[in-house]
């Protein structure tokens, strides 16, 4: 393919690419907030799919701009050749790979920076052809297959943790890849107002459990099983609980699953919702968090630096959800269970071994602010 050229970037015009889940967005979102303090002149533009990402980029108010790309993934088997001419080769040289350079030449960005996903290598490899800087944040261990094929040509990679850095090894040159921290987004230090907007009573301490921004059945079914546990014990401790249970897209299924008209009367202040706009603050404001380890989820965890429990996704090809909580094993936040399913006995024993361990402090310098320091001193 022929390489083209790039001239007369507007250096303050940055172009974001990633999506498909929450880790792949919150990150960006936090690296543009701290870009935005430090030089409030720069513009942005996301390109991405009609996925996750279409609904979290524009209300955080960054422009938007979707292209066609479609991709679930499979194994590369005979079976699914098909599967494959119709979906991973347009994103190299079909449609979604014109349509974001079409789009890269209209905005002409000075920098493309990308979290990983599917729907981001077309817009990678089209800066890559354009020769647009690219810099690229991997938040999961192992690394994610679209940063780590593209990492050679990116000109910086920001890596979450050491473990994710080693990922990158003998793929791409040591010196480009730097451990940044996983970067969340800033968070509201007034407790007392984020849980009366939760309506959560505040003298409760708080679980969390989050199923991820997809949902996950196995966390919502733990959730259940706890909830029944708390109300038939006769430990006084739970009436000192509150629990919000963050559904995910499987709000509708959930509500007849878990109907406080089909559980027994509970000490356990019980709270459900769709979906938070705010999660760091929601964690930074919790004791305790019980669900999926996903890269933004471990990101504003170890913002929080509250105990988790943490029910890893076991679907997943590559086991990310496994090597992001190993990593807050190691920072001495997390207990794995070694259920798919857990049940809530297993919950409550953790519970009753966390219930007075203390906070850790939240790392400095913040990741969101050293990714973009690092940015704005490599393009300038």
């Amino acid at each position: 393919m022929a390489t083209g050229t790039h001239r007369d970037a507007p250096a303050r015009r940055i172009m974001l690419a990633g999506g498909g889940s929450a880790g792949h967005v919150f990150p960006a979102l936090a690296v543009v907030r701290s870009l935005e303090h430090r030089q409030p002149d720069l513009e942005f533009q996301w390109l991405g799919s009609d996925r996750i990402e279409s609904t979290l980029v524009p209300a955080a108010g960054i422009p938007f701009q979707r292209f066609d790309i479609r991709f679930a993934y499979r194994a590369l088997t005979v079976q699914n050749i098909a599967y494959f001419r119709k979906h991973i080769l347009p994103i190299f040289f079909g449609r979604p790979f014109f349509q974001a350079r079409s789009m890269l030449d209209a905005y002409q960005p000075g920098l493309v920076l990308a979290t990983g996903g599917y729907v981001s290598a077309p817009v990678i490899w089209a800066a890559l052809e354009r020769n647009i800087p690219v810099a690229l944040i991997e938040m999961n261990s192992p690394p994610g297959g679209v940063n780590w094929h593209f990492s050679p040509r990116a000109w910086k990679v920001f890596a979450a943790n050491p473990e994710i850095a080693q990922g990158f090894l003998g793929r791409c040159a040591g010196a480009k890849v730097k451990v940044s921290g996983y970067p969340a987004m800033p968070v509201s230090s007034n407790r007392v107002r984020v849980l009366r907007e939760l309506g959560i009573e505040p003298d409760r301490k708080l679980v969390v459990a989050m199923g991820g921004s997809l949902g996950a059945t196995p966390v919502h079914r733990a959730v259940v099983s706890f909830l029944r546990r708390a109300a038939e014990s006769v430990d006084p401790q739970w009436n000192k609980l509150a629990l919000l249970h963050v559904a995910g897209e499987r709000m509708q299924l959930l509500q007849s699953s878990v109907d406080s008209s089909q559980l027994p009367e509970r000490p356990v202040q019980y709270r459900q919702v769709g979906f938070l706009e705010d999660s760091a603050s929601v964690l930074a404001a919790a004791d305790f968090y019980i669900g999926r380890s996903g890269a933004a989820t471990v990101g504003e965890l170890v913002q929080a630096g509250i105990p988790s429990f943490l029910i890893p996704d076991t679907q997943h090809r590559d086991r990310q959800q496994f090597g992001n909580a190993a990593h807050m094993v190691r920072l001495g936040l997390a207990h794995v269970s070694d259920n798919a399913n857990p049940d809530g006995r297993e919950i409550m024993h953790w519970l009753e071994r966390c219930w007075d361990c203390p906070r850790l402090p939240a790392p400095d310098p913040a990741p969101a602010s050293l990714i973009a320091e690092e940015l704005l001193e490599l393009w300038h």
